[in-house]
């Protein structure tokens, strides 16, 4: 229930007590609260103990002038909005007092007791009017203040951007984050900022698809800084009509955790593939062994037992074979430039063996790469896209290439199964999010698409150019020494470049 709001309460000060009366009662019939006083001394005294909304103040009083009583309250700390209530011939001094802080003036003439009322209400409602504004102001002024403090809070940069590119305004609690001088960038466009070409198309793509979407799109990407290389997430969200808002985060140190967190799991699955290689192979390559010899002991003795000692020592070699494939599956690569290649050959073929699916390993001339955890991303790629494509699209065959164009090394994982399903799901697998991430940490961009015979592709390329230099996370340094066992095909290699001497130089596209 809204409590009605009380009267307001005006005080009228005038040493005529006729006259006092009559506005009174012209106030109270207008549902105005009203006191009266007819001297300056009278006036301080009832507005000592209490408040008044609004002043009517005759000038000349019999004790005290008007101007005298308003100097009065105010060192008293007791100030009242006033309005001025002066005879004929004096409006030259009541113009003075608006001067001073007065609303309004009435001047003592036969419209007098008229206009009270209309000057009265007009005074109240320009005191609502201000009263609204300064809290509206005071609102302001505490939003400003927690806002600054947010900003100031806040390690990201922001950027204030319209719709061609022009940079409106920014936040750097930084400066030296900037990639130009502060006085410099506002009024600069993104294409004049020392940025790759290819961020700054992403750049541009993202805004026009968070104007005309109006959804958050977010992009992630590296570039030099005079420090060195650093990850930076951007999240680009529409603010009016031809303007957006883009807030870029440093997440190099993130990035570096997450790429210490990949390695950690490389190496132990290195190791776990080492000690099952050296551990339970061994140990079951020992079984081999006396299982040869108790069969052919049992067999110069022409013993009913020597098909069953037979049967195990081939159900030993199988179990071999199978704790070898594991440990090469959990250590693939091998930590030379051609190591991707062979890993991938060998996923091929397992593939083929182990599901009966036809898999063939494709690649028309030798990619040599250097970095070994981009080598071994992308042998995760491709197995995770060979597993899926096993599991979910029974394909009769599977074809995985490795192709070189220029600066980048393009990895297909091609089958002609069943297809994406329609209509696609609203989430992601697991499976495709794992890859995307894989790609990610590299610099490669992952693509999955329909065949138009049938079938699906995923496709991920990586750039020497603008991907980062290797990174500097610990990595096995003794190549995988795992050996086939008599059981296991041999796949013969191909003819193999010369491996390079010289390492390659910094992604040329990255800003100084």
């Amino acid at each position: 229930m809204q409590v009605a709001a009380s009267p307001a309460s005006i005080l009228i000060v005038d040493d005529d007590r006729g006259l006092l009366r009559l506005v009174q009662s012209a106030l109270r019939r207008e549902g105005f609260s009203t006191a009266t006083a007819a001297s300056g001394q009278e006036a301080l005294q009832w507005l000592t103990s209490q408040q008044a909304d609004l002043l009517l103040l005759d000038l000349k009083l019999p004790d005290l002038e008007g101007r005298d009583l308003i100097q009065q309250l105010a060192q008293r700390q007791r100030s009242v909005p006033f309005v001025i209530i002066t005879g004929q011939g004096d409006e030259r001094v009541a113009v003075e007092m608006m001067k001073s802080g007065a609303l309004d003036y009435l001047v003592k003439d036969v419209k007098f007791l008229e206009f009270v009322p209309t000057v009265v209400r007009r005074a109240l409602a320009q005191l609502e009017r201000d009263r609204k504004l300064a809290a509206a102001e005071e609102a302001l002024r505490r939003n400003e203040a927690r806002y600054r403090a947010l900003l100031h809070a806040m390690p990201d940069l922001m950027f204030r951007l319209h719709r061609d590119g022009t940079y409106l305004d920014f936040h750097a609690e930084r400066p030296q984050d900037l990639l130009v001088p502060p006085d410099q960038l506002v009024g600069m466009n993104i294409r004049e900022v020392p940025l790759p070409p290819a961020l700054i198309e992403q750049t541009d793509t993202a805004i026009q698809h968070a104007l005309d979407t109006g959804q958050m799109q977010a992009q992630e990407f590296c570039v030099r800084v005079p420090t060195g290389f650093k990850d930076y997430e951007a999240r680009v969200v529409a603010s009016g009509q031809d303007e957006v808002v883009v807030i870029v985060r440093d997440i190099t140190e993130r990035k570096r955790l997450e790429k210490e967190i990949l390695a950690i799991s490389d190496r132990e699955q290195c190791r776990i593939g080492q000690d099952l290689h050296d551990g339970l192979g061994q140990h079951l390559a020992g079984i081999e062994f006396l299982s040869q010899v108790l069969t052919q002991k049992l067999a110069a003795r022409h013993q009913p037992e020597t098909q069953s000692a037979t049967e195990i020592a081939r159900l030993v070699r199988e179990a071999i074979s199978q704790t070898r494939q594991l440990a090469r599956g959990l250590s693939p690569v091998v930590v030379e430039s051609e190591g991707l290649m062979t890993a991938l050959e060998e996923l091929a073929a397992n593939t083929q063996k182990l599901f009966g699916v036809r898999c063939s390993f494709a690649c028309p001339t030798p990619v040599l790469i250097d970095d070994h955890a981009v080598a071994t991303h992308l042998f995760r790629i491709a197995q995770e896209a060979v597993s899926n494509a096993v599991k979910h699209a029974k394909p009769r065959k599977i074809g995985v290439a490795l192709a070189q164009s220029h600066d980048r090394t393009i990895l297909t994982v091609r089958d002609d199964g069943l297809g994406l399903p329609e209509p696609p799901p609203t989430t992601q697998g697991l499976g495709l999010r794992i890859m995307q991430y894989r790609a990610g940490i590299i610099g490669a961009a992952l693509r999955v698409q329909a065949e138009p015979r049938g079938g699906t592709s995923v496709i991920c390329s990586w750039s020497r150019a603008v991907g980062k230099p290797p990174g500097n996370e610990a990595q096995p340094k003794l190549k995988r020494h795992l050996t086939r066992g008599p059981s296991e095909p041999r796949i013969v290699s191909r003819a193999r470049e010369p491996k390079r001497t010289s390492r390659r130089k910094p992604a040329s596209a990255m800003i100084k």
